[in-house]
C-alpha cells in the first residue's frame, strides 16, 4: 500500500485503510471506484489515504495498535468527553480496561518502527490525536525503563492530555486562519480546565492529572499555564509534550498541512538544543518510528522518485525503496526496488 493525496487517486486503487468519521464507517478497506469519493472526503476532511495498486500491493504499513483497539479507545474518550459536556465532569469506568488493552498490545509490537499515520475526519481529529499521542508516549516509556505501573499511569494521562479542549469555544479551536492573541489566550486555558475536570477524581492518580495540566509547560519555563521549569515539570508531561507535538506536526489538520516526519523531527531536535524539551525522551521517540515510513511518496537524488517499501533497522535515513523510474523519454516506466542502505551514492531529497 502507499499513501497519496486525493488529487493523486484514480480508479484502479482500492481503499487500504479503513475511514470512519466518527463511530461511523465511511469507507471500509477495499473500496474502488475511488475518485468519486474524492468531494466528499475533501469535505469531511481527509486530504490523503492509504491504497493498494499493481506497484504497491506487496508494501505494508505496520502499526504497534490495531485498527480495532484504536476504535475502542477513541470510542471510550468519546464517552468521558460527551459526559463531561452533558455534566460537567470526568466519569468513565472503562477508562483503565482500554489502557490496560493499549499496553497489552504495544508491548507486543513494541519493536516495530511505527510508519502508520492515521487519517481522520475534522471531527475525529482530537480522538486520533489523543490516541496517538498515547502510544508515542507509552513507546518512550518502554525505552525509558517505566515499570507497567507507570505506564499505565502515563498512559492514562497521555489518552485524557487534551479533555480540557471540550470546554473551549470550538470555532476557535478549529479556526484555519491565523489566532488573536484573545483567542491564543482562550486555547491556552485547555490544560487547567482538564485539570479541573480531573482534580477530584480519585480513580485517577496524580501524576496523570498533572500530564493534563503540564503537557504544555517547557524546561525552559517558556510554556504555559504556570511557566515551570526543569524539574518543577512531571516527566511523564516532559515525555507527552515531546509526542504531542510529534503527532500535531505529522498529522493534517483542516487549518494546515502535515509535515513530513523528517522536518517534525528536526523541529523537536531544535527544540531540545534551545532547551524546551527533554533530549533523552526525544530520543527514546525516534528509536520507535521511521523517519520515512512505508508507504509515503519520495523524491532521489538520481532524479527517481519512489515508494518507501520497508525499513533497514539501524539505517533510519536509508530505506528499502519501490523505485518509480519514467524518465524514458519514451515513455516507459521501470518499477525496481533499491536498498539505500547499500547503495548509498543515491539519498532522499528533502522537498
Amino acid at each position: 500500500m502507499r499513501r497519496i493525496s486525493l488529487n493523486e487517486v484514480t480508479d484502479d486503487m482500492t481503499l487500504a485503510k479503513p475511514i470512519y468519521q466518527g463511530t461511523k464507517l465511511i469507507l471500509q478497506t477495499g473500496a474502488a471506484e475511488l475518485t468519486k469519493y474524492k468531494e466528499k472526503l475533501n469535505n469531511i476532511g481527509v486530504f490523503s489515504v492509504y491504497v493498494n495498486d499493481p506497484v504497491s500491493d506487496d508494501i505494508t504499513v505496520p502499526d504497534v495498535v490495531c485498527e480495532q483497539t484504536r476504535e475502542k479507545c477513541k470510542a471510550t474518550l468519546r464517552l468521558v468527553c460527551d459526559h463531561l459536556r452533558q455534566q460537567g465532569n470526568f466519569h468513565e469506568p472503562e477508562l483503565a480496561e482500554i489502557v490496560t488493552a493499549l499496553l497489552d498490545e504495544i508491548f507486543q509490537n513494541k519493536d516495530i518502527l511505527i510508519s502508520l499515520s492515521q487519517i481522520c475526519t475534522v471531527d475525529d481529529a482530537t480522538m486520533v490525536h489523543s490516541v496517538n499521542t498515547t502510544i508515542y508516549s507509552v513507546l518512550i516509556g518502554v525505552k525509558s525503563g517505566l515499570s507497567k505501573e507507570e505506564l499505565k499511569e502515563l498512559a492514562e494521562g497521555a489518552l485524557l492530555h487534551d479533555l480540557g479542549k471540550i470546554i473551549l469555544n470550538e470555532s476557535i479551536l478549529l479556526k484555519s486562519s491565523a489566532l488573536t492573541q484573545e483567542e491564543y489566550n482562550h486555547i491556552k486555558l485547555h490544560p487547567s480546565l482538564g485539570y479541573e475536570a480531573l482534580e477530584k477524581k480519585h480513580l485517577l492518580s496524580d501524576a496523570s492529572r498533572l500530564v493534563v495540566l503540564q503537557h504544555h509547560e517547557r524546561l525552559d519555563g517558556s510554556g504555559y499555564p504556570a511557566g515551570l521549569k526543569g524539574d518543577e515539570i512531571h516527566p511523564y508531561a516532559q515525555i507527552v509534550a515531546i509526542s504531542d507535538v510529534y503527532d500535531a506536526l505529522t498529522s493534517e489538520r483542516c487549518y494546515r498541512k502535515s509535515l513530513s516526519n523528517y522536518r517534525a523531527c528536526r523541529i523537536l531536535q531544535e527544540d531540545v538544543r534551545s532547551g524546551k524539551l527533554n533530549g533523552a525522551y526525544l530520543d527514546a521517540l525516534l528509536s520507535n518510528v521511521a523517519i520515512y515510513p512505508n508507504g509515503i511518496v519520495v523524491y532521489l537524488s538520481d532524479g527517481t522518485h519512489g515508494i518507501v517499501k520497508s525499513q533497514n533497522p539501524g539505517f533510519p535515513y536509508q530505506p528499502v525503496i519501490r523505485v518509480i523510474d519514467d524518465r524514458d523519454p519514451d515513455g516507459k516506466v521501470s518499477v525496481y526496488d533499491l536498498d539505500l542502505a547499500t547503495r548509498t551514492e543515491v539519498s532522499i531529497v528533502e522537498q
